[in-house]
């Protein structure tokens, strides 16, 4: 596992609202790592070996072998790992939760609802291809809780094999079925995360830019895979990592002309994005400022500061780093921009967005 150096950060704000976590317990709910918990959660190698038998070799690639989704991960681990960050309230956004059957999902709702210290907004998940049918899904995900306030339907597609896929197929968002269903988000009074790989931007544009009455946020910058190093056979040569670049660019642009979209400034350190520091010794601030400045200073300029929030997207990124060494490379990069971009990208932003 990463050792991680503590760092005492000067935060600009008095409440760093931290508007994409993600809650499990790994043997208590239901999830596709919670039957290696309940075999072999007595004893932590063993899980860990016995995962790295069992789960699919992209899966593993993409969360990293060190990863800490196989344990728990509840108000009071996030907690531990925020320490002098200052977060106040946080949002949860869905993660994974089984869903053989289109309700299933409320059930992470009403899990997370009675959660001490638990998450001032939820993200849930909604199976959007279901169309309009979707709407009892969505009423019932409101029933279970005042906190609920939007819908994450992964959209990540790669046509590498050794990416992982998080959507049912390509193009998932321009279906009748799917945009159906995105369409209820309005009707339901809730927002949208899109989720997406580099190369479908353009999709996410077209997607907003489809109904403009659903608030929407792209999640962790669009993650341009390869975009730094080579991970599942994309981003092997500078030329390529470059072109990725500014097909990345493009398609941020693409997304930050439909006024009503917003942009987490987050999951830059998943291993997806080939900076590899999951494999090797925990990054320091500088390195952070130096490897992801092009990233967050290109979102931010094209959003502008009012359109974006600063988001941890932890635990999944703790594989890569620690929480403190994180936020105080996010507050040195937004730095130039001034204390009242500040303060809209680390808590305004979020609180506006996600009504808390």
């Amino acid at each position: 596992m990463q050792t991680y150096v503590l760092c005492m950060i000067e935060m600009p704000v008095d409440e760093f609202v931290d508007p994409h976590i993600h809650l499990f317990d790994l043997k208590g709910t239901p999830r596709p790592m919670q039957p290696l918990g309940k075999l072999f959660g007595w004893n932590a190698k063993v899980l860990r070996f016995m995962a790295t038998k069992l789960m699919p070799a992209e899966t593993i690639a993409f969360f990293g072998k060190e990863t800490d989704l196989l344990s728990d991960y509840l108000p009071v681990h996030y907690r531990a790992d925020s320490g002098s960050s200052k977060v106040g309230r946080y949002v949860h956004i869905q993660a994974g939760w089984t869903d053989d059957k289109p309700l299933d999902p409320v059930g992470e709702t009403a899990w997370l609802d009675g959660l001490v210290d638990g998450p001032a907004a939820i993200v849930a998940h909604a199976d959007l291809a279901l169309g309009a049918d979707v709407a009892r899904v969505l009423e019932a995900h409101k029933a279970s809780s005042t906190k609920m306030r939007g819908i994450r339907h992964m959209l990540s597609w790669h046509k590498s094999d050794e990416v992982m896929n998080f959507a049912d197929h390509e193009a998932l968002s321009r279906t009748k079925g799917f945009r159906d269903g995105f369409d209820q988000l309005a009707e339901h009074e809730l927002s949208f995360d899109a989720w997406c790989y580099g190369g479908q931007l353009e999709e996410v544009a077209e997607l907003a830019a489809h109904n403009p009455d659903v608030p929407m946020v792209l999640c962790h910058g669009g993650t341009p895979v390869g975009y730094a190093g080579e991970f599942g056979g994309v981003g092997v040569s500078a030329q390529e990592r470059a072109r990725i670049g500014d097909e990345w660019r493009e398609g941020i642009a693409a997304v930050a002309a439909q006024r009503h979209v917003h942009c987490k400034l987050s999951g830059l350190l998943m291993p997806v994005l080939g900076f590899g520091y999951e494999s090797g010794p925990a990054p320091s601030v500088s390195q952070l400022v130096e490897s992801l400045s092009p990233l967050v200073e290109q979102c931010i300029d094209a959003f502008g500061p009012e359109r974006c929030m600063v988001a941890s997207n932890f635990p999944v990124d703790r594989v890569s780093v620690g929480y403190e060494a994180m936020t105080a490379a996010m507050v040195e990069m937004t730095s130039r921009y001034g204390a009242e971009a500040q303060q809209a990208m680390f808590a305004d932003t979020a609180a506006r967005f996600y009504r808390i």
